[in-house]
């Protein structure tokens, strides 16, 4: 048996202005055992029903409610999580529980309430569950993003078309966006940093991950990422990536990852990191070493070589192995020519 979780989270189109990307949330896929509805409450900002759009007050108690109910004639325990967004690798916000946490974040909206409960319906039943957010004394600006992740904790069982047997788990997104007042989120202005660099591993091949952040309270889409890592001081373009389509949440971070099929080698590189889209320019120029150990950890585990590079020291004893040659080579020349000169002086006669 294996397991198959499917996650069912909608994202809205990315627009040209700042906060256009929109949580959204979608019925569970055809098969689940449940289905979900928002009820939205008075302080929705807009007229959209699929998620929660809201502006709060400060210092207020926020109801987040969702009518859950069983499709099926069977008992269904149904886990409701508390969750904020985060950015994932892909460039794609993410939602799942536990996701990564980013230290510019004065608040997270899974710090807001309940972090789970488990829901349990009769056949046919339906039941409204609320998780009570209590928001900031003090307010917070810009955009708190989140949202109610939904698991069905029975698998319902299905097979493939070779009649290989799986069972699947079913998740569903409701997502929550929290302003506490109306276009907030466009009064702040988006800005990235670019926090490390170095080696590392991802979707299971060595590279170079660059690790991007976004430190305010909003999130932008539509970025075009164009990388190159080069040699130390050199023209030497040695790993190079362009990838399209990137979103960040707020307050959140991510790796951006240039890898290659190959082993790493150790050395000296700069990273050259360009991003651009209609809501900003970044350009960041950064200088890194790969250290032979972690090379060779990377490579190891990936069941890759490293590539042999002479280290600075070995330089240094080539170098002084070639003048202790030349000046031996030279020794010798001498040798030769005075035992020459010598030999005709013994051969002139008197």
């Amino acid at each position: 048996m294996r397991l198959k979780t499917l996650l069912f989270i909608a994202l809205a189109a990315l627009g040209l202005g700042v906060a256009q990307v929109q949580p959204n949330q979608t019925q569970a896929a055809s098969g689940a055992a449940y289905t979900v509805s928002p009820v939205i409450p008075d302080n929705q900002r807009t007229s959209v029903s699929s998620y929660f759009d809201l502006v709060v007050k400060p210092g207020a108690t926020q109801p987040i409610t969702v009518a859950v109910t069983n499709a099926t004639a069977g008992v269904r325990h149904i886990k409701v999580s508390l969750t904020h967004a985060y950015t994932q690798d892909n460039g794609e916000i993410g939602y799942k529980p536990n996701g990564r946490t980013d230290s510019s974040a004065q608040y997270r909206v899974d710090q807001l309430g309940q972090k789970s409960q488990v829901v349990t319906l009769a056949g046919h039943q339906t039941k409204r569950v609320t998780v009570n957010l209590k928001i900031p004394e003090q307010g917070f600006n810009g955009v708190l993003l989140g949202g109610l992740y939904l698991v069905d904790k029975e698998e319902t069982a299905g097979s493939t078309g070779d009649g290989v047997q799986f069972k699947n788990r079913y998740a569903t997104l409701v997502g929550i966006q929290l302003q506490t007042s109306t276009g907030a989120i466009n009064n702040v202005k988006p800005d990235l940093k670019l926090k490390a660099v170095g080696a590392g591993i991802q979707s299971n091949q060595p590279g170079v991950l660059a690790t991007v952040q976004n430190p305010m309270p909003t999130y932008w889409g539509k970025m075009l990422f164009t990388a190159k890592v080069y040699k130390r001081n050199s023209n030497t373009v040695v790993m190079k990536r362009t990838a399209s389509g990137y979103t960040t949440a707020p307050n959140s971070h991510f790796d951006f990852g240039i890898t290659q099929k190959d082993g790493l080698t150790p050395g000296d590189y700069t990273l050259d990191l360009l991003v651009t889209g209609p809501h900003g320019r970044w350009h960041w120029k950064r200088n890194f070493s790969i250290l032979t150990e972690q090379a060779q950890k990377i490579n190891k585990k990936l069941a890759l070589k490293t590539p042999f590079v002479m280290p600075w020291w070995g330089w240094i004893l080539i170098g002084i192995g070639i003048v202790l040659l030349l000046g031996l080579l030279w020794w010798l020349i001498l040798l030769l020519l005075r035992r020459k000169k010598d030999a005709q002086a013994e051969n002139t006669p008197q």
